[in-house]
């Protein structure tokens, strides 16, 4: 009984422990994404998000059966960001830009519907999300490895320059990246307390706060839709250990129905270029969405988006990526590169290879791949322990990522390597932890020898 009272305090310490750290994470983060927030340059799609913040003001009001939601504005952009940064405005008193200044952008993209003061209020629901994702990578490693590992990936996320950069800026990126691996923390917990046959109601809360994340990480872009494709990942990867009892495996995959059923409700519910049924006159475009269903305007949402970068490969040929070869290189070049840590602060996309921007693969890559090695021990032990494998599940998780951002990326554009960067900090962090350990071991028996 008093050693059943020991391993329930030491457990209730370690809880402890790991929440204090992942708030400690939240706050560092947070001072360090708004620290001298001014100081990081205008991009030019802030200003888009910007003058369509009256879709807030829409959303607030109850207004979903508008004809707005059905203009090019309202699927050519996704929604929570537009959300975000109007509310920010709202709560600091600031006029919202209307649908003649979203329409003047588009006209012209150098038109800025708003002052520097504006922007400044916009960028910080951004810096508070990017804050999120940083403390969403300390639990997944938390789960997998230890505080140790998590800690150290939450620092290599926070300092890597392209994470840093888009965590500054009013846009879109940072908000779904943080959300598709807040999606992941969420759901690997609720698959590890399945698999380790603990099938009460936590779990499925778990799994129905994942479901959430995912939605809105999809609201947020529609790249976010890889959060929901993690969770099938691991779904189908339970089903194929074969020493976990079937009935917790089956456990895992209806929770991953749920948090997809709960994704999908999310979506549709928060997004009324969905839903919304005008009355009155619309314009062509507008009254030909009006016809479509659900689904349809859901397929038409995916026809747009591949459509503009279809457009954008034309438009920037020095940047596109027309083969697999491309695409794989970059993603081994660029993404270990000057999208890893060792990045430089500025990009210059015009050069697709270039050993001043590029050095850094040559040390993040080679540390990365040692960290699927040390993954893949740090499972089998779990293994062993008869304990769910979260350290197999982070490389699925990198795995998935890696394979849905090499198969779709059609720019070597900074923002599509986002989704590369939780999990290879993962990895490396597990990595830098586990050579730390060997070195301490073997000094340790050095000096009892």
């Amino acid at each position: 009984m008093a050693n059943s009272d020991a391993k329930d305090s030491a457990s209730r310490r370690r809880t402890r422990s790991s929440w204090l750290g992942a708030i400690a994470i939240g706050v560092v983060a947070t001072l360090a994404f708004a620290y001298d927030l001014p100081s990081e340059p205008s991009f030019v799609d802030e200003w888009a998000y910007l003058s369509q913040t009256y879709y807030a003001d829409l959303w607030v009001a109850g207004e979903t059966n508008r004809g707005e939601w059905l203009e090019y504005p309202a699927y050519d952009l996704p929604p929570l960001p537009k959300y975000l940064f109007g509310l920010a405005l709202r709560a600091g008193g600031y006029h919202r830009p209307g649908r003649t200044d979203a329409l003047k952008w588009y006209g012209d993209t150098r038109s800025q519907s708003g002052t520097t003061a504006t922007l400044m209020l916009a960028r910080w629901p951004t810096v508070l999300f990017g804050a999120l994702g940083c403390v969403a990578v300390y639990g997944l490693g938390t789960m997998a490895f230890d505080r140790r590992v998590g800690g150290l990936a939450a620092l290599l996320l926070m300092i890597n320059p392209l994470y840093r950069v888009h965590a500054r800026r009013a846009m879109s990126d940072v908000i779904a990246e943080s959300l598709i691996v807040l999606t992941a923390c969420a759901f690997l917990w609720t698959w590890r307390r399945l698999l380790n046959g603990r099938l009460g109601p936590s779990a499925w809360l778990l799994a129905g706060a994942a479901g959430l994340a995912g939605g809105l990480a999809a609201l947020a872009k529609l790249n976010g839709a890889l959060a929901m494709l993690i969770v099938l990942a691991w779904a189908l990867f339970a089903l194929a250990l074969p020493w976990i009892a079937t009935k917790r495996k089956w456990a895992v995959v209806t929770a991953a129905l749920f948090a997809g059923v709960v994704s999908i409700a999310t979506f549709i519910a928060l997004n009324p270029f969905l839903t919304a049924q005008p009355r009155g006159a619309l314009n062509p475009d507008s009254a030909a969405i009006a016809k479509m269903s659900i689904g349809q305007r859901m397929r038409h949402l995916v026809v747009h988006r591949m459509g503009v970068s279809r457009g954008q490969m034309g438009l920037f040929p020095h940047n596109a990526l027309p083969t697999a070869y491309d695409k794989i290189a970059t993603v081994c070049v660029q993404g270990f590169g000057r999208f890893g840590p060792l990045g430089p602060h500025e990009s210059n996309s015009r050069i697709r290879y270039d050993p001043k921007q590029d050095w850094g693969a040559v040390l993040w890559l080679p540390l990365v791949a040692l960290g699927a090695i040390v993954a893949e021990v740090r499972g089998q032990a779990q293994r062993s322990a008869g304990e769910a494998p979260t350290a197999w599940a982070i490389l699925v998780q990198t795995g998935v990522a890696m394979l849905v951002v090499t198969a779709y990326l059609p720019l070597a554009w900074d923002r599509y390597y986002l989704s590369l960067q939780p999990g290879s900090a993962l990895l490396a962090a597990g990595a830098v932890v586990a050579a730390a350990n060997r070195i301490l071991r073997r000094r340790a028996g050095a000096e009892g020898s």
